[in-house]
């Protein structure tokens, strides 16, 4: 399927999606947010991709919400295409960001190469993985705007950084580095800008080398267990494994370690 606002590059197993807005930072239009899940959806259906990468063309990633487009479609809903229901509800289709993410069984890289700010922010936060480059800057900026938070910022930025940090950094508005964001844990790594994108490749090549079903076990088991008592994320685990052990590729990952060879998985 084509796209207006994203690029799509598939090879070996690992599927690229770039925000494709340059002109306009790659903020997010109507448009976007109705792609992104078709996209997304389209990638977790295809069983030649196991892992994903999503960065920004040009210098930045994504400093959120285009406000003035949606402004201008909210003026002409009929000819933007976007319909009256989706204008009197705009926030409500951004959610299709993080809800695809969550919903994407497999592994989810960002690797942010500028400004992210907003819902540009929870965009990377919601993916299960994030490489920055050097010149990658983080902000919220909302309480500037004399709003809160917005697209489950308050949600997932304390399961990444903490409460504290996330009080701090939503309050203040500031812009922060990329070596903060590592400090913080919001970032796994830092490189050089040139070397983001390989970075990048190479994490997920290494996950698109494991076993699909278990690595989508894995995702499952570990975004459901801040909901969970003990007992009821025990007995989700003991599901998995029963399910897990009839499969080719547990068969195969026995195979190999007997064997002393790397193991071949297909996702059976």
């Amino acid at each position: 399927m084509a796209f207006q606002r994203i690029i799509v590059d598939k090879a070996d197993h690992v599927a690229t999606l770039t925000l494709n807005r340059p002109e306009k930072y790659n903020a997010m239009d109507l448009l976007f947010l109705r792609e992104f899940k078709d996209c997304l959806e389209g990638l977790g259906k295809d069983n030649e991709v196991r892992a994903i990468i999503i960065t920004g063309a040009g210098p930045s990633f994504c400093p959120g919400l285009d406000v003035e487009a949606v402004g201008q479609a909210a003026a002409d809903p009929i000819g933007s295409g976007m319909g009256r229901a989706t204008l009197d509800k705009p926030f409500a289709l951004s959610q299709n960001v993080p809800d695809s993410l969550r919903a994407c069984h497999k592994p989810v890289i960002a690797a942010v190469n500028g400004a992210t700010a907003g819902m540009g922010l929870a965009l990377a936060g919601f993916c299960d993985y994030r490489i920055a480059s050097e010149r990658a800057v983080f902000t919220a900026g909302l309480i500037r705007l004399g709003l809160a938070a917005e697209m489950g910022l308050t949600y997932i930025l304390p399961q990444l950084i903490g409460l504290p940090a996330t009080l701090e950094f939503l309050s203040a508005g500031e812009k922060k580095d990329a070596r903060w964001a590592e400090k913080a844990g919001l970032v796994r790594q830092v490189v050089p800008p040139e070397e983001l994108m390989g970075a990048a490749r190479a994490l997920a090549g290494t996950l698109a080398s494991l076993p699909p079903l278990a690595m989508q076990m894995v995702k499952q088991l570990v975004y459901a267990s801040p909901g969970n008592s003990y007992e009821a994320q025990v007995l989700m685990e003991g599901f998995a494994g029963s399910i897990l052990s009839q499969t080719a590729d547990h068969r195969e990952g026995i195979a190999a370690f007997l064997e002393k060879r790397p193991p071949s998985f297909k996702g059976a």
